[in-house]
């Protein structure tokens, strides 16, 4: 029976409902990530939860550590402190090499692409 009340003439109840991307959980998590370049401290207990489905900016100040994070996520930067997680498991990243066999793709802003 549909939500109408009315059974469809081929008995179908119509779609199975679309399970809600958050109800699984983040598929890529960062928690409380710290990178430091010297005396620099790029990111300071950094956090983020990446959802199938989701579209994020980064936004900030030149050197407020939205490309450190970004290559965290992306196996070039090891954080000093913190843990990532992909599906829930914890993952150590020892490379690119090693974020893309996991799934993870990044497409890097580069200006020069287009004329200004």
């Amino acid at each position: 029976m549909g939500p109408d009340g009315i059974t469809p003439a081929d008995g179908n109840a119509g779609p199975a409902p679309v399970a809600d991307a958050h109800s699984a959980g983040p598929l890529l998590s960062l928690r409380d990530a710290s990178k430091s370049f010297g005396a620099v401290q790029a990111i300071v207990r950094g956090s983020i939860d990446l959802c199938g489905g989701e579209a994020h900016a980064l936004v900030g100040e030149n050197g407020a550590g939205k490309s450190t994070l970004v290559k965290i996520l992306a196996g070039v930067y090891q954080p000093d402190t913190g843990s990532l997680f992909i599906d829930g498991s914890p993952v150590l990243l020892h490379g690119p090499a090693d974020a893309q066999a996991a799934g993870i793709a990044v497409i890097y802003q580069e200006p020069t692409l287009f004329l200004t």
